[in-house]
């Protein structure tokens, strides 16, 4: 695994966690994704209520960092694992995933 981009982020945040007495156990894996979801929870609870951005930037970081922990765990390179899933978007045809290619309300116009 190169120590670059993504995976120098990862890297911090391992040995923060570590400092900090988090283990990064193969058995905390279930935890750690429930850990994720809580933050994204806290991000959309915090823009539900009209909190400034900087307040749901925080709870999204929050999630990073708890994913970089997890990518950790798995012995995951996380730059690799970004470069290919980027790639693989970018080929992607405009829209993908959408109803036919369009938004629920635009389906007439495309086959």
């Amino acid at each position: 695994m190169e120590k670059e981009g993504l995976n120098l982020k990862m890297q911090e945040v391992r040995q923060m966690a570590d400092a900090k007495g988090f283990s990064a156990e193969e058995e905390r894996v279930w935890e750690m994704l429930a850990l994720i979801h809580s933050e994204i929870s806290e991000a959309s609870d915090a823009y539900k209520k009209g909190k400034p951005y900087d307040a749901v930037g925080e709870e999204l970081i929050d999630a990073i960092i708890r994913i970089f922990h997890l990518l950790s765990a798995l012995d995951l390179d996380a730059e690799a694992l970004y470069q290919r899933k980027m790639a693989e978007n970018w080929g992607r045809r405009y829209r993908y995933g959408t109803v036919r290619g369009t938004h629920l309300g635009d389906v007439s116009r495309h086959p």
